[in-house]
């Protein structure tokens, strides 16, 4: 058997000993291209460039962010303690904000539950608590 006849315009690859069908008008099939030598080597420090400048772009981005967020202008938690009486619907945030209002209420919250043993979320009704108070 021969290889079957095809016309001018449409001419198929020979590739491999197998025809490949023509493409659409226009469509070249998509070959990876190999490039060895000093041009791939240079490709791929360009590459390997680009993606440090991209890391070192994030990095700097997220340390100044980070340094953004630890200037939030809250003072440090007191190291002073006072003793505070819960009543009915306080809350340890609320306790929190009535001892130490100019600090880190998360920090103050965190050191309310240290100095009491408490589980989190847990108060003692009608009870007094432990709690950094600021002085002034």
């Amino acid at each position: 058997m021969g290889s079957p006849t095809v016309a001018a315009g449409e001419r198929s690859a020979l590739r491999g000993g197998v025809v490949a069908e023509p493409g659409p008008r226009g469509f070249a099939p998509s070959v990876p291209r190999v490039v060895s030598g000093r041009a791939g080597w240079l490709a791929a420090v360009r590459e390997c460039a680009w993606l440090a400048v991209v890391g070192a772009c994030a990095f700097v981005g997220v340390l100044l962010f980070g340094m953004l967020a630890l200037d939030s202008g809250a003072r440090p938690v007191p190291d002073a303690t006072a003793v505070a009486r819960v009543t009915d619907g306080d809350t340890l945030w609320s306790v929190a904000a009535r001892s130490a209002p100019d600090s880190d209420q998360r920090a103050v919250v965190g050191r309310i539950v240290e100095l009491n043993h408490l589980d989190v979320g847990g108060s003692r009704l009608g009870g007094t608590l432990i709690v950094p108070a600021q002085r002034g």
